[in-house]
């Protein structure tokens, strides 16, 4: 694999794994998810302000896929934002971020794609990875826990819609960035996000809720905002070296540093099974990537 491509996305990876580790430290998580992505959109919008005026994009058509995706992309925020307040982020995390392996499940059960030895080994270990995510202990007597706590936690139950919206969004963010440019469709889609996002801090919180959380964290929502538009370019320029499978599956590397960000960090607790389930994710949505 090309070295400066594994740099960018190594880097990328970092970069979103701080941004859910500040999103969990935050005092009202959906508030701060909205400030950050309007910082992103902001700092965004001259790159697409230029493309639109050289010529570049084609937007004629984007519309009913963006509103599509846009909405995939508020359940994202709402239910990851959900599970970062019920849940342990070296927990949730590596859950939501396991869709590459239900994405292919899909593609070979409903859109009739090959299945390799790699790529059912990648599901295997993926879906033992998420299993074994919620244990609290290594023990035959422990194995039935996280079918109970799928049933009783909610911070779980956020974790796997979390982990439907990713597997739902990146099916119709594919199809696309086959029709329109990647950075015009990165730019609109999150309009559609942005305003459901308010329509809901607006019904669902109190009033003063956007002042407080700027006053409160206006420097994490800085940091975030500005951490998302440059992974998202740092990912672009990998594509632009690198296979698309190898960098979407080394991506997941964010999995293993989000878990050391709340273990080491935020002191949660069942480290060293999180740490082996994370890593057993990330070797099954590697092989996965590399199976496609």
């Amino acid at each position: 694999m090309n070295t400066t491509a594994v740099v960018l996305v190594l880097i990328s990876a970092v970069m979103h794994a701080v941004r859910n580790f500040l999103t969990k430290t935050a005092f009202d998580k959906q508030v701060f998810v909205w400030w950050y992505e309007l910082v992103g959109l902001l700092f965004f919008a001259p790159v697409f302000v230029y493309g639109l005026w050289r010529g570049a994009f084609v937007l004629e058509g984007i519309w009913p896929i963006a509103v599509l995706s846009g909405l995939l992309h508020f359940l994202y925020w709402l239910w990851l934002s959900r599970s970062l307040d019920e849940g342990d982020l070296s927990r949730v995390y590596p859950i939501s971020r396991s869709a590459p392996a239900l994405v292919f499940v899909i593609a070979v059960v409903f859109m009739g794609e090959d299945v390799s030895v790699s790529g059912a080994v990648g599901i295997l270990l993926a879906a033992l990875g998420v299993y074994t995510i919620s244990l609290s202990r290594l023990t035959p007597a422990a194995l039935l826990q996280p079918l109970r706590n799928f049933r009783n936690d909610k911070a779980t139950r956020y974790a796997f819609l979390t982990l439907l919206a990713v597997a739902a969004y990146s099916i119709v963010d594919k199809q696309a960035v086959m029709r329109f440019h990647p950075v015009a469709f990165a730019f609109v889609y999150p309009w559609v996000s942005m305003a459901l996002l308010s329509g809901y801090i607006r019904t669902a919180k109190r009033a003063g809720a956007l002042r407080r959380e700027w006053q409160a964290n206006r420097r994490a929502i800085l940091v975030c905002g500005v951490l998302g538009i440059f992974g998202y370019f740092l990912i672009l320029m990998a594509f632009s070296l690198e296979r698309i499978s190898y960098v979407v599956g080394l991506r997941q590397i964010s999995i293993v540093f989000s878990v050391l960000l709340g273990v080491v960090v935020l002191k949660e607790r069942h480290g060293r099974q999180r740490m082996l389930s994370a890593v057993m994710i990330f070797i099954g949505v590697y092989l996965i990537a590399r199976a496609g």
